[in-house]
C-alpha cells in the first residue's frame, strides 16, 4: 500500500489545488498538494517536505482532517489529508501543470483524482 499525505492549504477563503501533468497516473486530473511518505517519516513531515520539493513553499501541517483508502486497478493508496498553514514562499510549477486557488464551492468544476473525491465532497459541504 502506498501512503500519501495531502494538504488542505487555505488562503483567505480559497483552497490550493494542483493539476497533474499529462504523463503518469491520474494524468491531467486535479489533486491537493502532497506526495508519498518516505520510510521513517510521519504524514505531517511528508506533507511539509513535499510542499517544499514540489511547490517551493513552506507549510506547517496543523492537524489531520480526513483519511481514506482507495484502490486503483494497479495499486492501493492510503491518503492522509491535513490542514496546513502557509508559512512562506512563492508557488513554483516544479511538478504540476497548473496550480490554482479556488473557493470550496468551485471544487466541483475540476476533475479530481478518484482518491480525492470524498474530501472534495466534504469541503464543498463546509
Amino acid at each position: 500500500m502506498i501512503e500519501v499525505a495531502a494538504g488542505i492549504i487555505r488562503r483567505a477563503d480559497k483552497l490550493l489545488i494542483c493539476q497533474r501533468g499529462a504523463d503518469g497516473d491520474c494524468a491531467n486530473l486535479w489533486e491537493f498538494p502532497g506526495g508519498k511518505r518516505e520510510a521513517g517519516e510521519s504524514f505531517a513531515q511528508c506533507l511539509e517536505r513535499e510542499c517544499r520539493e514540489e511547490l517551493g513553499i513552506r507549510v506547517r501541517a496543523v492537524r489531520p482532517v480526513a483519511e481514506t483508502v482507495y484502490t486503483y486497478p494497479e495499486r492501493t493508496v492510503h491518503l492522509s489529508f491535513w490542514e496546513a498553514q502557509w508559512l512562506k514562499g512563492t508557488l513554483e510549477k516544479r511538478v504540476h501543470a497548473q496550480m490554482v486557488w479556488v473557493a470550496p464551492g468551485e471544487l466541483g468544476n475540476y476533475a479530481f483524482c478518484p482518491a480525492d473525491r470524498d474530501i472534495v465532497l466534504q469541503l464543498q459541504k463546509g
